[in-house]
């Protein structure tokens, strides 16, 4: 189990576990916890205008269609974006102890880097750090110890939210990032903090919940369940609503799933589809790192036209399949995705933000273009 999490964790922002160009992208950011913490910058893993992991680390690309036909894409942040995005990380933190410290590592800085970064072309990136349920506190509940006591890490995100919206915001519309721990994080903070409040919850462009383990809605309804009045992004344009997602390859026979399981009669998992929101299947836009992409100084490949994304209901609940398309580069695929597998019944959790990150940015253009039209926006 040890062996796997730690592959869980290093692979956590891509198909490998190469570290970001960036060694300031990786510094340690010590905060103290506590009422009032956000007042203080270095309680913020991310946030604009300076040096942390969203703003330093090497995001260039190199773009290959189907054909296999390569154009560089250099990297760029927005000067002046029109929204905001606020990220809450996975569960990468390697403190010993069952929750972890307001001190950010490296891993922290990783998984900031590879999941939000590229955002930064589109949005101001707010992370807070947080006292998070670390990976040893993962391992021994799966292990059949003691339940995660999530009180610490919803308090801290709660708290960064609050100091955001009282310091930060203005008024501007915002994207809610999170991956796995910080999926659940921010489903509990729409739940019980943004539907609860209107003035908090108009400003909300969308959600993306990555990886949540079963996010639910009645079955055959995109709104309600356990959330009550944030629907399911439906149109790329549509913003107020939430893509959650949960990715398995098309070829995993698992039917024991760790994710898209929801429990109770008349509830279903929710799955939108970032490549067709829709519904059906629509071709994913992914950025992975080697051993996919390729040694020529850029360390992401903007993989467009060679994955295929659907989300599928059956008997083990409702999850994203990705396939791979026919094409010069489809048995290096198949291969990456093989190794994303790192436990059994979680699929391409630790791919599930680079594989669709590609299709995220495209939604959250449109849904920028909706909010910056809306009277008295913002920005």
């Amino acid at each position: 189990m040890r062996g796997l999490l730690a592959a869980t964790l290093l692979c956590i922002t891509g198909a490998g576990c190469a570290e970001p160009a960036s060694s300031s992208g990786t510094a340690a950011v010590t905060g103290q916890a506590g009422s009032g913490a956000y007042a203080e910058d270095a309680a913020w893993l991310c946030r604009p205008g300076r040096k942390d992991p969203c703003s330093t680390a090497q995001l260039d690309a190199v773009r290959v269609d189907a054909r296999g036909a390569r154009t560089p894409e250099p990297f760029r942040a927005a000067a002046n974006p029109p929204i905001d995005c606020f990220y809450v990380y996975p569960t990468v933190s390697l403190d010993p102890t069952p929750v972890s410290d307001m001190t950010a590592g490296p891993e922290e800085g990783r998984s900031a880097a590879g999941q939000v970064g590229r955002f930064a072309s589109r949005c101001r990136v707010f992370a807070p750090v947080y006292r998070q349920i670390t990976l040893a506190g993962l391992r021994s509940s799966l292990g059949g110890g003691a339940a995660a006591d999530w009180s610490q890490p919803y308090g801290d995100v709660r708290e960064a939210w609050r100091e955001y919206l009282r310091r930060d915001n203005g008024g501007r519309g915002v994207v809610l990032i999170g991956h796995s721990q910080g999926a659940i994080l921010l489903s509990r903070l729409l739940a019980e903090e943004i539907e609860t409040h209107p003035a908090q919850k108009r400003l909300l462009v969308s959600a993306i919940l990555a990886g949540h383990p079963g996010l639910a809605v009645p079955t055959g309804s995109d709104v309600g369940g356990d959330l009550k009045s944030t629907p399911l992004c439906r149109t790329p344009g549509q913003i107020g609503c939430a893509v959650v997602f949960a990715s398995y390859a098309a070829t995993d026979p698992t039917v024991r799933r760790f994710f898209g399981r929801v429990q109770g009669q008349g509830r279903s998992a929710a799955c939108v589809n970032p490549a067709a929101p829709g519904g059906g299947a629509g071709p994913l836009r992914a950025y992975l790192r080697p051993p996919v992409a390729p040694a020529s100084g850029a360390p992401y490949l903007h993989l467009v036209g060679q994955l295929q994304a659907e989300c599928v209901t059956d008997a083990g609940g409702s999850v994203l399949r990705v396939s791979v398309l026919p094409g010069p580069g489809a048995a290096v695929l198949q291969s990456a995705l093989a190794g994303g597998t790192v436990l059994p019944g979680w699929g391409l959790h630790v791919l599930d933000m680079n594989l669709a990150q590609g299709s995220l940015l495209e939604m959250v253009d449109a849904q920028t273009r909706t909010w910056t039209a809306r009277p008295g926006a913002a920005t």
